[in-house]
C-alpha cells in the first residue's frame, strides 16, 4: 500500500507542473484587463479569482499583442485596398540646369526653282486729261495694251545654315498629375474582398489567442488549487501517522502484547515516508504558483494566493450535438478558414481580372519657367494641359494569367479541404471532451462516495485500534486509502475543469466566464 500511494501522489504532484507548464491548442477572444486584474498583476490584493487572473494573463501576454497587431495591419491593408476607389493625384516640380542653352539646327540646304513663264493678259489703260502738261491731252485717252508672255529661268537658291534658340539652359517645370480607374475587371473589388477577409481572420486569431490564454491560466489555476489539496491531505495524513504512532508506542510498551515492535517499526518508518512526501507536495504547490504568477505578471510580495481553495461546480453541459453545432459556428480556428476561403475566392476573381480590358480618366497639367520667351518656352507653351480615356487591353501575356489563375483555383480547392478537415476534427474533439465530461462527472461521484467511506473506515479503525481490536497494519492501510482515494478524489476534479476548459476553448469562449 505504501508504494501505491507513493506512485500516486508523485502522478498527482507531475500533473500539478504538466498543468502549469503545458502549451494550450493553438488558438484570440478580446478581453480588457479590469481595475481589480491590474491590482491583481501589481500585486495589490490579498486573493485573486480565476477572472482576474485571465484578465491580467491576457493583458500582459506578448501573443495578445500581437494579434492586435495583426489586426492593425490587416487594417490598414483594407484601407490600402479602398484607395482603388478613389481617384490618384500626384504632383511634380523639378529645376533643371543644362550646360548651354539648348538649340536645334536646321542644316544648310539648296531650294531649286524650276523655269517658268509670266503671262500678262491684255489690258485697256486711260491716259488722263491734262496727264503730260496742261490740255496735254485735253481730254482721256484710253490705250490698248496686248496680251504678251514673259520667261523665267531655272534658278537655284542656297538656304544657309540656322541655329535656333530652344530655351534658356534653366529651366523649371512643375507636373499635376490625376488619374480615376473607370472599370478594372473586377480587381479592384477582389482586392478589397481580400483585404476584408483579412481583417475578419486577424480578428478571429485574437480571439483564438485569448482563448488558448484563458485555457493555460484555467489549469495553471486549478493546478494550484490541486497542488494545495494534496499537500493539505499529506499534511493531515503526516499529523494523524504521528498522533498514531504515540499510540502504537504506547501499546507496543504498555498494552497486551499484541502490538509488536516490528509494528511499532513498521508504522514510524511509514512517518518518515510520509514527512518526505508532505516537503515534496509543498515544493509542487510552490512550483505551481510560479507557474502561474508567470502567466498573469505577477509582482507583489510572495507567491499568488487564490481567493478559493476549491474547485469549480461542475457546470451544466448541453447536449453533444448542440455543442458540436455551437463550435462549428463560433470556434476562432473554424472562422480564421472561413475568412482564408472567402479571401481564395477574391483571389479567383482577382486573377481572371487579368484577362479583362481595363478604362481609366486621366488628366495632366504642365507648367514650365523660362527666362526665354520664344522656341519651346514660348507663352503658348508655358502651360498645357490635356485629359484623355485610357483603356488597357490584355491580349497575349504567355499564358501567364491562364496560369494564375489555375493557381487561385487551386488554392481555394485546397483551402476547402483544410475547411472541412478541420470541421471534422472539431466536431470530432468536442464529442470527445463531451465524453470526457461525463466521464469525470460520473467518476467524482463515485470516488467521493469512496472517499467519504474511507474517511469513516479510517475513524473506524483508529477508534479499533485503541482498544487493541484491530492489527496495526490495518490501521496505517486505513489511513493510506483514504489518502489515496482523497487524491484520486480532487485528480478528477482537476480532470473535470480541464475538460470544461477545454471545452470553451474548442467553443471559442473565455473558459472563466462559464465558472
Amino acid at each position: 500500500m505504501l508504494c501505491s500511494w507513493k506512485s500516486v501522489a508523485v502522478a498527482y504532484a507531475a500533473s500539478v507542473t504538466v498543468a502549469s507548464a503545458q502549451p494550450a491548442l493553438p488558438l484570440p477572444i478580446a478581453a480588457s484587463l479590469s481595475n481589480a486584474a491590474q491590482q491583481a498583476a501589481a500585486g495589490i490584493g490579498p486573493s485573486l479569482t480565476l477572472e482576474q487572473c485571465i484578465a491580467a494573463a491576457i493583458d500582459r501576454d506578448g501573443r495578445q499583442r500581437a494579434a492586435g497587431h495583426e489586426i492593425d495591419i490587416a487594417t490598414a491593408r483594407r484601407g490600402q485596398a479602398l484607395s482603388s476607389r478613389y481617384p490618384s493625384l500626384s504632383a511634380t516640380l523639378a529645376a533643371t540646369r543644362f550646360d548651354e542653352d539648348p538649340n536645334f539646327v536646321f542644316p544648310s540646304s539648296t531650294m531649286g526653282i524650276p523655269a517658268s513663264s509670266i503671262t500678262i493678259p491684255p489690258m485697256v489703260m486711260t491716259l488722263p486729261a491734262n496727264a503730260f502738261g496742261p490740255g496735254f491731252p485735253p481730254v482721256p485717252v484710253p490705250m490698248q495694251i496686248p496680251g504678251s508672255a514673259m520667261a523665267v529661268p531655272a534658278q537655284l537658291f542656297e538656304v544657309p545654315e540656322q541655329d535656333v534658340r530652344l530655351m534658356d539652359k534653366t529651366l523649371y517645370s512643375g507636373t499635376v498629375k490625376a488619374m480615376y480607374a473607370i472599370y478594372t475587371g473586377g480587381l479592384a473589388g477582389a482586392r478589397i474582398a481580400q483585404a476584408r477577409a483579412g481583417v475578419e481572420a486577424a480578428r478571429h486569431g485574437r480571439r483564438q489567442t485569448s482563448a488558448e490564454i484563458a485555457f493555460d491560466v484555467t489549469r495553471a489555476y486549478y493546478g494550484v488549487v490541486l497542488a494545495h489539496k494534496l499537500r493539505t491531505v499529506a499534511a493531515e495524513t503526516y499529523e494523524r501517522m504521528k498522533v498514531t504512532l504515540d499510540l502504537t508506542e504506547s501499546l507496543y510498551k504498555t498494552g497486551s502484547g499484541r502490538v509488536k515492535k516490528t509494528d511499532y517499526l513498521r508504522h514510524s518508518a511509514m512517518v518518515d515516508t510520509i514527512a518526505s512526501m508532505v516537503t515534496e507536495f509543498e515544493a509542487q504547490e510552490r512550483t505551481a504558483r510560479a507557474a502561474l504568477g508567470m502567466l498573469i505578471g505577477w509582482t507583489g510580495t510572495g507567491e499568488p494566493q487564490l481567493a478559493s481553495d476549491d474547485f469549480a461546480a461542475p457546470a451544466p453541459v448541453p447536449a453533444i450535438d448542440t455543442l458540436v453545432g455551437e463550435a462549428l459556428a463560433g470556434s476562432p480556428r473554424i472562422g480564421q478558414i472561413d475568412a482564408g476561403l472567402v479571401a481564395t475566392k477574391a483571389g479567383v476573381r482577382a486573377a481572371q481580372a487579368g484577362h479583362i480590358p481595363k478604362v481609366a480618366l486621366f488628366a495632366n497639367l504642365t507648367l514650365l519657367g523660362n527666362s526665354y520667351d520664344a522656341g519651346l518656352v514660348s507663352s503658348r507653351n508655358r502651360t498645357t494641359w490635356s485629359v484623355g480615356l485610357g483603356v488597357d487591353v490584355p491580349i497575349f501575356e504567355g499564358f501567364r494569367v491562364t496560369h494564375e489563375v489555375n493557381e487561385a483555383k487551386a488554392a481555394e480547392r485546397k483551402l476547402a479541404a483544410l475547411s472541412s478537415a478541420l470541421r471534422d476534427g472539431v466536431s470530432l474533439d468536442v464529442r470527445r471532451v463531451a465524453i470526457a465530461i461525463d466521464k469525470n462527472l460520473a467518476q467524482r461521484a463515485t470516488t467521493g462516495n469512496a472517499y467519504k467511506s474511507s474517511t469513516e473506515n479510517r475513524e473506524l479503525h483508529i477508534r479499533a485500534y485503541q482498544d487493541e481490536l484491530v492489527e496495526t497494519k490495518d490501521m496505517i492501510e486505513s489511513q493510506l486509502v483514504e489518502a489515496v482515494l482523497a487524491g484520486q478524489f480532487f485528480k478528477v476534479q482537476f480532470d473535470l475543469v480541464e475538460a470544461q476548459a477545454s471545452l470553451d476553448l474548442l467553443l471559442g469562449r473565455a473558459g472563466a466566464g462559464r465558472h
